[in-house]
């Protein structure tokens, strides 16, 4: 009953389209200890125009859906209310998943977790632009997903966009790399790059903590037109980034272009034979971190 009044309540208010800023995207993840520091305004007076909240969970307790935020929402709003009286344009996302963090229960599908989700963002009084979905793996390598998540990730970013709602992606480099064919749900695998052990402290033992284009598999399902950002994230863990740049004499700028290109040319194709999809995502819409 809580769970159906809350959603009413939501759909009881009605939410315009919001759209990125317009020109160049600066991207910012701000957490609990970003507020207590006080570093968000600061960074948004030097140019970051989307701040991304990191980071909420998605649980179900006593057979009750509920967003868990990490962060102080009473906070994020007083913080808001500094960059509104600057007339800062900055836009709010709240970041699913993250290192170790929990992946969504699958208890909701995405529809119905897109609901939970509406129903608390209004309550905290629409503070919220959208979400940004950064589901990763665990350090014991056993936090992979599964293709009900991919469901439910995809669907969740449908409704959203439905109800005009800002959706961002943000995948490790491996998570969706034109650089490879290979597309699996499993976010254990080795590094694509050749590292050697000992190499930028290489463990001999190796690095399972790679993937194989599992969110080439939520673009596929979800669509574009429900995404409004893709920011690959260069910078995980032995990346092939991280291998061209320190081992194979690669230019940062040489590098980000062959990324770009490769994502939004050639693409990533998802299934086999007549149902393949390629996955490609337009240059407006590609970020790199």
């Amino acid at each position: 009953m809580l769970f159906a009044m809350s959603v009413a309540a939501a759909a009881a208010l009605s939410t315009p389209e919001r759209t990125l800023p317009k020109g160049k995207l600066l991207v910012g993840y701000a957490t609990d200890r970003s507020l207590r520091e006080d570093k968000v305004v600061a960074a948004c007076r030097q140019g970051v125009n989307v701040v991304i909240w990191s980071f909420a969970h998605l649980e179900v307790e006593d057979d009750v859906p509920r967003v868990r935020p990490t962060f102080d929402v009473d906070l994020v709003r007083a913080t808001q209310k500094r960059l509104e009286a600057e007339q800062l344009d900055v836009r709010h996302l709240v970041a699913f998943g993250g290192w170790n963090g929990p992946h969504p229960d699958e208890k909701l599908n995405g529809k119905e977790w897109f609901e939970v989700w509406r129903a608390w963002n209004v309550a905290h009084g629409l503070a919220f632009d959208g979400c940004d979905w950064d589901l990763e793996g665990n350090d014991d390598a056993s936090q992979n997903l599964s293709e009900a998540m991919v469901a439910l990730v995809a669907d969740f970013c449908r409704a959203a966009k439905q109800h005009g709602y800002l959706i961002a992606l943000a995948p490790a480099e491996s998570y969706f790399d034109a650089g490879s064919s290979e597309v699996d749900l499993l976010l254990n695998h080795q590094p694509r790059a050749p590292w050697r052990p000992g190499e930028n402290g290489f463990p001999a033992a190796g690095f399972p903590y790679a993937g194989r284009n599992a969110y080439a598999a939520i673009l596929a399902r979800a669509g574009m037109d429900s995404v409004d950002a893709v920011s690959v994230q260069l910078y995980e863990g032995y990346s092939s980034a991280c291998y061209a740049l320190t081992r194979g004499g690669s230019a940062l700028a040489t590098y980000a272009e062959e990324v770009a290109a490769g994502l939004s040319t050639k693409g990533v194709t998802v299934g086999a034979d007549v149902g393949a999809d390629v996955v490609r995502v337009p240059r407006e819409k590609l970020l790199l971190g």
